[in-house]
């Protein structure tokens, strides 16, 4: 084997390209190091296991999807940011295909307390992006939130909606028209 540059980012950024091509289901810790032009056991020495291996790929993955979004955009309303998101999710959906079908029950075949933690930190990323965004929409409805209808439960409510829609590959545009009526006067 040639003697190559190696780090930790570019074993990650082999992963990515692997899961570009042919899906996450494909990872697999030969597969990586044959494209890194390393052995196996030079993968061994940046990532302890094959699970680390992964959940750093798919770590990697979803910081790309969010922040090829540039976050939300403080100017568009609440509803405008639910379609932005889900659209991002999309595309990067596209980039890595069956990446956001797949990679939860990746995840789960993992370490499961790593991979909920990965999970947990970026949905909680995109849970609190929208938060702030329902913040910054001066169209909400002052009178809309109360003790028992929160932002925080909405806002859950609403994600988990738009991974629902994600994953039978439907529009969100029923769900931002739901939002509307609710929200909006």
């Amino acid at each position: 084997m040639k003697k190559t540059l190696i780090s930790k980012e570019f074993i990650i950024s082999a992963g990515k390209e692997i899961v570009t091509e042919s899906g996450i289901q494909a990872l697999n810790m030969r597969d990586i190091a044959q494209r890194c032009d390393i052995s196996v056991g030079s993968v061994y020495n940046y990532f302890p296991s094959k699970e680390d291996l992964g959940i750093a790929i798919i770590e990697s993955i979803w910081t790309e999807i969010i922040h090829n979004s540039k976050e939300y955009h403080s100017t568009l309303g609440f509803t405008e940011n639910i379609l932005f998101l889900f659209k991002n999710i999309q595309k990067g959906s596209k980039r890595y295909p069956s990446f956001f079908r797949v990679h939860p029950m990746t995840l789960s075949n993992m370490d499961k307390n790593k991979g909920r933690e990965v999970m947990h930190r970026y949905f909680g990323h995109m849970k609190n992006g929208l938060i702030k965004s329902l913040d910054q929409d001066p169209n909400v409805r002052e009178d809309v939130f109360s003790d028992k209808f929160t932002k925080v439960k909405f806002v859950d409510f609403v994600f988990s909606n738009i991974l629902t829609l994600l994953m039978k590959e439907e529009s969100c545009d029923y769900l931002v028209e739901i939002v509307k009526c609710i929200i909006y006067d």
